[in-house]
């Protein structure tokens, strides 16, 4: 879906009764449409919405894809309207810095990460401008260190958290990722070495985006063809935000599933066919979460095990969060500066001061 924003002479999109750009079905032109009241379209042979939210913006809404959106914009464009974008815009008004903030705001996922992006708006900049009021080049190193300290957090309030499920072939982590995200996106077959690729599937836990992946059985017997995604495995099991390893305890343990507890100590262990007979038994490790992906039994343990993995701490409200590459990048030259004007000369870089 796209927005297009007229401003100035709404009108013009009436164009002459012989040749109007937007035909309303209420049979009435934009100038005589109430305010703030949605009015049903066309365009061309283009359904769309608009609405008039003040006597000189008019708001047009199109499901059509770029090439719809690229029409209308060529007919605004030859009544006589002038195509700028949403940033060029913004930018006029507020300078790089509020369209910084409103490009991350636009990708937002999740209703919850909108409403930490949306408070950074009007709580970012002033807790930035604060740090210029201080004087003890101690202090500032340490508000600033406080607001590093949430760059993982605030990168994950745009982007999904990675959750990466490994176990040996065929202990069910296709199925298991399948009732996490409440459909059939991983392949399930009874065949050790199926899942050969790495497998995704985004969803969201408790409001927070996440991207679960699939990877291939971790084992060492394994085919050529196989053991490159087993390697790929390994690679995605150790950059991920949270490694998960499922064990299936309705077999014996092997040494495959030894290695691999003990290579990732930090990781969740699942204990996966609980509906079924235990084959493990004293060989389960502690802390290991017991589940049926057949059956659904402790996925809500599992989920709430690993919302609280990603993000073992919230922010405060008014915590100044980093989201801007930019933003960071300058508040590591202020964390490593030694003198109060240097920091201070960062801090103006990130508000577009200087």
């Amino acid at each position: 879906m796209a927005t297009i924003a007229l401003i100035g002479d709404c009108a013009i999109v009436d164009g002459n009764c012989d040749a109007r750009l937007f035909k309303a079905a209420n049979g009435r032109k934009i100038g005589e449409q109430e305010i703030n009241r949605t009015c049903f379209g066309t365009w061309d042979t283009e359904d769309i919405v608009v609405c008039r939210v003040d006597t000189n913006w008019l708001e047009i809404h199109c499901h059509g894809g770029d090439a719809a959106v690229s029409r209308i914009l060529s007919d605004l464009e030859s009544a006589g309207c002038q195509i700028v974008s949403w940033q060029e815009a913004l930018g006029e008004q507020g300078g790089a810095f509020e369209v910084e903030m409103a490009e991350a705001i636009t990708k937002a996922t999740t209703r919850r990460t909108a409403g930490y992006l949306i408070r950074q708006k009007t709580t970012f900049e002033p807790a930035i401008k604060r740090l210029l009021d201080v004087e003890d080049t101690d202090k500032l190193h340490a508000e600033i260190a406080e607001t590093l300290k949430w760059v993982k957090f605030a990168r994950h309030l745009t982007q999904p958290w990675q959750i990466v499920l490994a176990g040996r072939p065929n202990v069910g982590k296709s199925s298991l990722i399948n009732q996490l995200v409440g459909f059939e996106r991983a392949i399930v077959f009874d065949e050790p070495g199926t899942t050969r690729d790495v497998v995704s599937a985004e969803t969201a836990l408790d409001g927070w985006p996440v991207c679960f992946s699939d990877t291939a059985g971790i084992r060492d017997s394994a085919a050529e063809l196989e053991a490159t995604g087993i390697e790929l495995a390994r690679d995605r099991l150790t950059a991920a935000d949270c490694q998960v390893l499922v064990l299936d305890v309705s077999e014996s343990p092997t040494a495959d599933d030894d290695l691999l507890l003990s290579s990732y100590p930090e990781s969740l262990v699942v204990a996966n066919k609980d509906d079924l007979p235990d084959q493990w038994k004293d060989h389960v490790p502690q802390n290991a979460i017991r589940v049926s992906a057949v059956n659904g039994t402790g996925i809500n343990q599992l989920v709430a095990a690993i919302v609280s993995k990603i993000i073992p701490e919230l922010p405060s409200k008014d915590q100044p969060l980093p989201l801007v590459a930019r933003h960071i990048r300058c508040l590591e030259g202020a964390q490593t500066a030694s003198s109060k004007a240097e920091i201070h000369r960062s801090i103006r870089q990130i508000l577009s001061l200087t």
